[in-house]
């Protein structure tokens, strides 16, 4: 549950510069709450469009909290909700796509009337609007501003009245809240684009990469690479009632899924059409909490409590675990997946083979490798449980050859520099 509400976090831009302490907090459990409940899509993405109220009692309206203004608003959920980016015509029309610059003021009109003032709950320490660090009202209450609050144009200054960029929603009346009829266009099933974004989203989690890739850039000059398959995944998610889960499902017992990472003379050089697995580097908490689970060592970060795995923290700012940064960890400040990095260069290497996130966990004195190698007198087992550990698998007769435990260095420094070898080998760094 913790890796799907990473997923989300990540696009909800969750993060204590924005949000503060307790912000951060609330709105990453309000997330893995929903995740837990698999809460139908639609409901998710309407809780947290038509949020109003307290940040601390209301946490889905933290999101309303990070992106501010109505340009952001308008530019994060096309991106998010409809894997359309908007950026491009806020300031001209599209020069090879339908957007035009009208569109982006008429769809950012529906968030115009949106505000935020402090609230009561609470002081903490949080980034003021100068980008200082100072004690204030930690809470904040997200309203519906009726004195006020329209998207101007930005060449002709005209006031922009509301129009989706596609398909027709609802009229609103002046005392109605916008965001009701944009919502109930967006989460439509006869949105074209709403249940397909998100199932080829989910696709790209696990595939490395989407049907239409990058996925948040759908549009006419970036097609599908099987246009059935999106169809089809899209039909039975709208069937199910925007049931995650029995997308998950559907995705893991394809046949697709089920592929080797092994190449044939057919496939060697396809990369977008699925016909084998493509090796993808685990993320950056992935390792860290892998490296836990083989060495018995957690890392710790900050003032949490021990234990915490990385996949459970709750803010992309972290401080003080270069690991997590160097290996792609997001700061959460934009809705791009691209703010995640999944790329290997000198660097990691650099780290893996000297870093200390797997050196101290390598050479924990309380560690796994020393007891088991302490509690074990077979050398052959001690191998053995290192690979279950490290591979989750048993060493293969040439392996077990490689390792000799008779050579100059002492049992436990063998065991070590066994762990320290798979910790950096690509079995264990890739998921393929």
């Amino acid at each position: 549950m913790e890796y799907w509400a990473n997923k989300w976090a990540d696009l909800l831009q969750c993060n204590s510069e924005s949000l503060g302490q307790k912000g951060v907090w609330v709105f990453r459990n309000w997330i893995q709450r929903s995740v837990e409940q698999n809460k139908p899509y639609d409901k998710f993405v309407r809780e947290l469009l038509t949020a109003q109220g307290s940040a601390y009692q209301n946490p889905a309206v933290n999101y309303y909290r990070v992106l501010r203004e109505p340009g952001k608003i308008t530019e994060d959920v096309s991106q998010t909700f409809l894997g359309t980016r908007f950026n491009c015509n806020k300031c001209h029309d599209h020069p090879f796509e339908r957007w035009t610059q009208n569109q982006y003021y008429e769809f950012g009109a529906y968030f115009a009337q949106i505000a935020i003032k402090r609230g009561t709950i609470g002081k903490e320490v949080i980034r003021n609007f100068t980008g200082d660090q100072t004690t204030v009202s930690g809470d904040e209450i997200v309203y519906r501003n009726y004195d006020g609050g329209e998207v101007k144009h930005l060449k002709t200054g005209h006031v922009m009245n509301p129009h989706v960029p596609f398909g027709q929603a609802k009229e609103t009346a002046s005392d109605q809240d916008r965001r009701e009829a944009l919502v109930d266009w967006l989460v439509s099933k006869e949105n074209p684009l709403f249940a397909k974004s998100r199932a080829n989203r989910v696709w790209s989690y696990f595939f490395g990469r989407g049907i239409i890739d990058p996925v948040d850039d759908i549009r006419a000059g970036n097609p599908p690479s099987n246009p059935a398959l999106l169809e089809a995944l899209t039909r039975d998610f709208v069937e199910s009632g925007f049931d995650t889960r029995k997308l998950l499902r559907a995705i893991c017992q394809s046949r697709t899924y089920q592929l080797s990472i092994s190449k044939n003379k057919w496939n060697e050089d396809d990369a977008i059409n699925f016909s084998h697995a493509l090796p993808r580097r685990l993320s950056a908490e992935q390792m860290v909490d892998a490296v836990a689970v083989a060495t018995g060592h957690r890392a710790k970060f900050g003032p949490l409590p021990a234990g915490t795995r990385a996949v459970e923290l709750p803010d992309g700012m972290v401080s003080g675990d270069d690991f997590l940064s160097l290996f792609g960890r997001p700061k959460r400040q934009s809705a791009c997946e691209c703010e995640r990095s999944s790329n290997l260069s000198l660097s990691h290497a650099i780290n893996l083979i000297n870093g200390d996130t797997i050196g101290e966990a390598v050479m924990e004195p309380d560690g796994r490798i020393k007891k088991l190698v302490d509690a074990e007198k077979d050398d052959k087992k001690v191998i053995e449980e290192i690979y279950l550990s490290c591979l989750s698998r048993p060493p293969t007769e040439k392996e077990m050859t490689l390792v000799d435990f008779s050579a100059g260095a002492s049992r436990l420094e063998t065991a070590q520099d066994l762990t320290w070898a798979l910790l950096n080998s690509p079995a264990f760094l890739f998921n393929r």
